[in-house]
């Protein structure tokens, strides 16, 4: 029988090659299938996305995309966990930077206006389908915010150890900069990129407000 036309788990086609396959670690095949999700789920919205179009678009078998995500919510919870990071940059080292320059890396102060856009438009899609699909509101709570709240607070704890800080309810205080960062963060519209220098200036003046009630006089 013939193996033209045999599309292989390493991402390639056409026919399979005699001898030995090529190896791909699981790792990096697994942050594939979740950024294929993430461009899938962008495109077509979570509704409208199968997982049959998820294998075909990372050029695995079912078999493999199961073995990775028992089923669609699973593999968006794997995106919203992923995606995390864009919005707040932890774990990181940021140790040897004063703290607003480490504030203002952890909140990606110099983010581009076409990654800020990006990145808000998978928060956007899920909103606008979870009156549908309810489910990915607490998707995005307890594999986004929730896990970026308990990094930042680890981080500030970490902090307030070194340097004198006023930092006595660090959850509560790591709330308070998510919701300022993220609010202003946030494009005016959906859908639109704002221009970076504007942005920047908003979230400067954030953490100039943040640090005034924590840094001593």
């Amino acid at each position: 029988m013939s193996d033209r036309g045999v599309t292989n788990d390493d991402g390639t086609g056409g026919a399979r090659r005699r001898g030995r396959p090529k190896v791909i670690p699981e790792d990096r095949q697994r942050d594939h299938v979740v950024e294929t999700g993430r461009l899938l789920f962008l495109e077509r919205g979570f509704g409208r996305t199968t997982m049959d179009e998820v294998a075909s678009r990372a050029r695995i078998s079912k078999q493999t995309l199961y073995r990775f995500f028992a089923n669609k919510s699973a593999l968006f919870a794997a995106v919203v966990e992923a995606h995390r990071r864009s919005m707040l940059a932890l774990p990181g080292d940021y140790d040897h930077l004063p703290i607003a320059d480490a504030l203002a890396a952890i909140a990606r102060l110099d983010i581009g206006a076409e990654e800020d856009r990006e990145r808000h438009a998978l928060l956007e899609m899920a909103f606008h389908e979870s009156v549908a699909h309810p489910e990915l509101r607490q998707t995005i709570l307890v594999h986004g915010v929730e896990l970026a709240h308990e990094d930042l607070t680890r981080w500030l704890e970490r902090r307030a150890a070194t340097e004198p800080m006023a930092i006595d309810d660090p959850a509560g205080l790591a709330r308070i900069f998510m919701d300022m960062v993220f609010g202003a963060s946030r494009p005016p519209r959906p859908g639109e990129a704002e221009p970076t220098e504007a942005r920047r200036r908003r979230l400067v003046r954030c953490i100039g407000i943040f640090l005034e009630g924590v840094l001593p006089r």
